[in-house]
């Protein structure tokens, strides 16, 4: 009996030697595990339709889980209704999650983007609370180039929200025009000029004459009268380009009183005219995106009182705007203004503090590195 008991022991695990290394049993097994695995991924999604919800909702652990198996095989939960894009975007948020406990201060030496100092918060702070209307890009360019000090349009979004600012509108999408190239190209050579109306403390109107170069954006001239007449206009292009520094052609629209001006004033200085289509203010654009930032940043906040009180306050505009405004055109510069270097012993202290300058009573500022 021992030995016919050992010859069938023998025997069955012969068998089961043989049927391990046997590929269809292999297969077979993968088989029935992949069904059962595909059975916990169904029964874990149908905890959240359970619900009754057009969404199906899943606890923090079931998304762990079915992540963690799409992770293993994604032809595993291939059965479900949730596309790949979901659950790797379970993986994603981890991942993140993830890096954000691990760089808090405290763990592992503090690692990550180092936090930017106080002082540099504290000027921007105090940029926005002087000028509500500054939104993030106009205060990262006056930290960058009017302080000397690099810091990104993000990060100063950043510390406005942390610091419960509301976000000021942004600007529209820049236009696409197949004609953008050429005339990036031919813009240091065209200045355009044009008029803007405003009326004093007695409903009277009083016209502005704004020129202003392409290539820098820089204001050549901002002169109001109340009384324009070709002659007046002559003597002011005569004013802003004097001898041989006048571009090489000069964007105006179909006004009446241009008309001696593009005939015999400019083609005597050397001057092309280029005259804009009737009634297509966008072919001049420049000038007339200048006459919208000059009403929303001047004239709308001001009375005034006479074609002298005007000049006075478009001088100090034109200083201004030539400057000390950030301009988008010139990678956040002013027109006439670079750069300036950053005392970087006192940026990495963090002691830096910064001086406002009040421009039109406090309309608008500028600001510099106080000692």
């Amino acid at each position: 009996m021992t030995f016919l008991a050992g010859l069938a022991t023998g025997f069955a695990v012969g068998i089961l030697v043989r049927g391990i290394h046997c590929k269809r049993t292999r297969r077979d097994w993968r088989t029935r595990l992949g069904r059962k695995v595909q059975l916990i991924a169904a029964r874990s999604e149908m905890k959240g339709y359970r619900l009754k919800r057009k969404r199906p909702v899943l606890r923090r652990r079931d998304k762990c889980l079915l992540g963690w198996l799409h992770s293993l095989s994604p032809t595993l939960t291939r059965y479900t209704n949730f596309r790949p894009d979901t659950l790797i975007g379970w993986h994603r948020k981890y991942v993140k999650n993830y890096w954000k406990h691990i760089s808090k201060p405290g763990k592992r030496g503090g690692a990550g983007r180092p936090r930017l100092c106080a002082s540099v918060r504290r000027i921007i702070v105090a940029i926005k609370t002087q000028n509500p209307r500054y939104g993030a890009g106009r205060i990262s360019a006056i930290v960058s180039n009017q302080l000397g000090m690099t810091v990104s349009k993000s990060t100063v979004r950043n510390v406005l929200k942390r610091h419960r600012f509301r976000p000021t509108t942004p600007p529209g999408p820049l236009s696409t025009q197949s004609w953008k190239s050429f005339l990036n190209n031919q813009r240091a050579d065209t200045a355009s000029m044009d008029f803007k109306v405003v009326f004093d403390w007695r409903a009277r109107p009083v016209y502005i004459l704004n020129i202003i170069d392409h290539a820098r954006r820089k204001l050549l001239a901002c002169r109001a009268t109340y009384h324009p007449s070709s002659s007046w206009v002559a003597q002011q292009l005569r004013n802003v380009f004097p001898f041989d520094k006048h571009p090489r052609r000069v964007l105006m629209d179909n006004d009446s009183i241009f008309l001696p001006i593009a005939n015999t004033t400019l083609p005597n200085m050397g001057i092309e005219v280029v005259r804009t289509s009737v009634r297509s203010p966008w072919q001049n654009g420049i000038v007339e995106r200048f006459n919208r930032t000059l009403k929303e940043e001047l004239l709308d906040h001001i009375i005034p009182i006479s074609d002298r009180h005007l000049n006075r306050l478009l001088a100090q505009y034109q200083n201004f705007y030539n400057t000390a405004r950030p301009h988008q055109a010139n990678t956040g510069e002013s027109p006439c203004a670079g750069k300036r270097a950053a005392n970087e012993t006192a940026y990495t202290r963090g002691i830096l503090c910064a001086e406002a300058l009040p421009w039109f009573g406090g309309l608008h500022h500028s600001y510099r590195l106080a000692a």
